[in-house]
């Protein structure tokens, strides 16, 4: 479980979104059982499906620097 002390218009600030995507994201996010909030906690409970939903790749860590021309 982690504390995350921000509030979703904070957040949605931070991620240049709307409040109301970043709480509907968070919503649709609980409802698929990735994530279990309570208050500024919350805890990923399927972390494997968070890496799905978000199409995440490790790989881009290991990203040779690009050429310049």
């Amino acid at each position: 479980m982690a504390e995350l002390p921000i509030t979703q218009a904070e957040l949605a600030d931070a991620l240049g979104l709307s409040t109301v995507h970043v709480n509907r994201t968070l919503q649709d996010l609980r409802g698929d059982g990735l994530i279990v909030t309570e208050g500024s906690r919350f805890h990923a409970v399927d972390w494997p499906g968070l890496v799905r939903a978000g199409d995440f790749d490790t790989a881009y860590l290991h990203q040779r620097n690009a050429t310049t021309l």
